[in-house]
Parts: C-alpha cells; sequence; structure tokens
C-alpha cells in the first residue's frame, strides 16, 4: 500500500498483482484486490467506520498524496478541488440497500447506507473529510474515467477555477458487479482472453504553483471520442490517434521526443489491436519503450489514475519500470524500459469510444 510499495512493485519484472474476489456460490472472481488495506494510523476509527470501502480508499491514497505537500498546507482550502474517476464506487452501499428495500420493506433501508450509494460518494466524502471548498466532480468513464479526472483537473487550473486539485481514482471490488462482467465474456479466465478487475484508489496533486519539488509535469493533455455501443470498443483507433497527437502536440514535442508508454493493455484483444495501430499511426518508424501494467494489477478507473502515476514517477525519474511491455507492442518492436525516461505518455480507451492522452515531462 502506498507509492513505496509501488515502487517495489515496478522494480520486480515478474510482479503480478494478486487475483481473486471471493463470491457466496462459486470460486473466485478474476479481480485484484486490496486484501491487505487498512485505515489503521491514516484515519480516526470514528471516521473510518463511516465511510464505506470505495470511500476509504480513496481517503487514504489522498492523504498520502497531500502529506507529500509538507506539514504546511500551501493553498486556501476553499480553491482546492476534487475530481475523480470511478467505474464500480457505490455498488456495494446500493445492493444493501435494495436488498433490503426488496426482501424486507422499504422502511427497514439502512439510512446511513444511502449517501455511499452513488458514484461520487468518494470524492464528496474526501472533500468534506479534507475540508476542500473548490470544484468537486465525479466521472463515471468507465476504463478512461481516472484519466479523465486528471485532464479536467488541468483544465480547472489553467481555467483559475482552483489553485489546486486532488485528482483521483477509485473502484471497489464487488463479487455481483464483477459476475456481470464475467457472464458478459469480458474477464479473464482459463482458456479466456479478457480482463481482471482492479480494486483500489490512486490520488496525485495538480497545481498552478506547485511548490519547489513537483514530481513532474502535465504537460498535455486531450481527449476525443468516435460513437461506440457502450459496451464496446470502436471499430477503428481514430479517437485514440487524435487524443494521443494532440497531447503530445500540446507539450510542445514531437512523437520521438516520448521516452516511455504506459500501456493500456489489459487483457482484451480487440483493445490491444486498437492501440497498436494507434501508436503506429502516432510515432510512425520510432519505438518509445513501453511498460505493461493494467494486465498486472487490473483494469478500472482508478487503474487508469494509478498508470498515470507511473508516468509521472517515471518522468521524474523516481522509477524505470522493470515491466516490460504487452505481448502485441514487443512483437511490433515496442522495447521495454532501460534507461532514465523523462517524458511518457499515458492514453486510454473506453468502450463507448471515448479515448483520453496525458503527457507527463520531467519537471
Amino acid at each position: 500500500m502506498g507509492v513505496p510499495a509501488l515502487l517495489r512493485a515496478l522494480a520486480e519484472e515478474g510482479f503480478q498483482a494478486v487475483f481473486g474476489l471471493p463470491r457466496p456460490d462459486a470460486g473466485p472472481l478474476p479481480v485484484a484486490v486490496c486484501r491487505d488495506f487498512s485505515t489503521a494510523n491514516v484515519l480516526p476509527p470514528l471516521v473510518a467506520r463511516r465511510l464505506d470501502r470505495p470511500s476509504r480508499l480513496l481517503a487514504v491514497a489522498a492523504r498520502e498524496a497531500l502529506a507529500a505537500l509538507g506539514d504546511r498546507f500551501p493553498w486556501e482550502r476553499e480553491r482546492v478541488g476534487v475530481t475523480a474517476g470511478t467505474w464500480t464506487a457505490g455498488t456495494s452501499a446500493l445492493l444493501e440497500v435494495l436488498r433490503t428495500v426488496f426482501l424486507a420493506s422499504p422502511d427497514d433501508a439502512p439510512p446511513a447506507q444511502f449517501p455511499s450509494t452513488v458514484a461520487n460518494a468518494p470524492a464528496s466524502q474526501l472533500g468534506i473529510l479534507e475540508k476542500l471548498g473548490g470544484p468537486n466532480i465525479t466521472f463515471a468513464e468507465k476504463q478512461v474515467g481516472g484519466l479523465r479526472a486528471i485532464a479536467e483537473a488541468a483544465r480547472m487550473l489553467v481555467a483559475r477555477r482552483a489553485e489546486a486539485v486532488l485528482a483521483c481514482g477509485a473502484d471497489e471490488g464487488d463479487w455481483l458487479n464483477a459476475e456481470g462482467y464475467l457472464r458478459l465474456g469480458a474477464l479473464r479466465t482459463d482458456g479466456h482472453a479478457g480482463m481482471v478487475l482492479c480494486e483500489g484508489a490512486a490520488a496525485l496533486v495538480l497545481a498552478r504553483d506547485p511548490g519547489p519539488k513537483p514530481l513532474a509535469t502535465l504537460a498535455g493533455w486531450a481527449s476525443a471520442a468516435v460513437p461506440a455501443p457502450p459496451y464496446k470498443y470502436p471499430d477503428d483507433p481514430a479517437a485514440l490517434v487524435q487524443a494521443c497527437t494532440k497531447a503530445i502536440a500540446r507539450a510542445g514535442i514531437t512523437p520521438r521526443g516520448i521516452d516511455l508508454v504506459v500501456s493500456m493493455a489489459n487483457g482484451i484483444p480487440e483493445l490491444a489491436e486498437l492501440e497498436l495501430m494507434a501508436l503506429a499511426e502516432v510515432f510512425g518508424p520510432c519505438r518509445p519503450a513501453a511498460a505493461g501494467a493494467a494486465e498486472r494489477f487490473g483494469e478500472g478507473a482508478a487503474s487508469g489514475t494509478l498508470r498515470a502515476l507511473i508516468g509521472a514517477l517515471a518522468a521524474g525519474g523516481a522509477t524505470t519500470p522493470a515491466w516490460g511491455p504487452p505481448l502485441q507492442l514487443a512483437g511490433a518492436g515496442f522495447p521495454a524500459a532501460t534507461g532514465r525516461a523523462r517524458t511518457a505518455l499515458v492514453a486510454g480507451l473506453a468502450g463507448g469510444g471515448s479515448a483520453l492522452a496525458l503527457v507527463f515531462t520531467a519537471a
């Protein structure tokens, strides 16, 4: 748990998160769960008790991000916002309320659970907990929700709507949610390619004036979209190409200036093929280093934020990921990272056609 644990994992070539979410009537589901998660020494017990699991996950991640700022908070808290992406937050609380409503009576529904049944509960609870009075927005954009939160945080800063923003991603592991994806054939099982869902949270602090020791610079960001059914990736990589091209241009560099790509590959063959086509068009004959991530710790909005954090850590010189490129990128000549990367591209594509891209550079 925490950035030190992430750095240790990035240094381990064969790292793989532990998969297995228990369910009541069959074997474990392919979800990377936070088995050893605890709020001890981070949140007071009475505070932790009133928060649901995704809110606790996010609160702990945010406390770690804020701790890096030092003892003195650098900005007026009324000028600090929160942006969050989530794919699954609120699932367990909603299930608990509906179970009571249908099996007992609406009068017996637990009132304390109602605030947690909506996807924006973790970000709202975080704003209350840390007394942050700036804009507070949650994005439910499937796989790219966490990347969207970072891009929109940057837009807030450019528009001077805030002096700083906590950009976050949070997802919970819920067996009923995962069972649905399993029955749709989207999850990895023996003999079947697919994704593994991610439980967890990650947070980055973005600021107009980041202080004397920023981790990295978010130099470019962009988004694009093409129409596609909400349960499918688009048929072509046009939106992903456009987002990557615009983000790189906004960063003031050319594709040749990208040192590292933090891959979006999640185990679904269609996404792997779309990423390969997009990168081939964006980079032409160039082949920057690439690191696979989502296949190692699962897919989700939190996974996108975690991939962005990896990109920032790499561009900031804190790590050279030992994780090699996914198979489809390795086969196309994208090498593993071997030296310091001063620029990193982190992109994502969601079912429904949304594409996001971020470019991190050394501060």
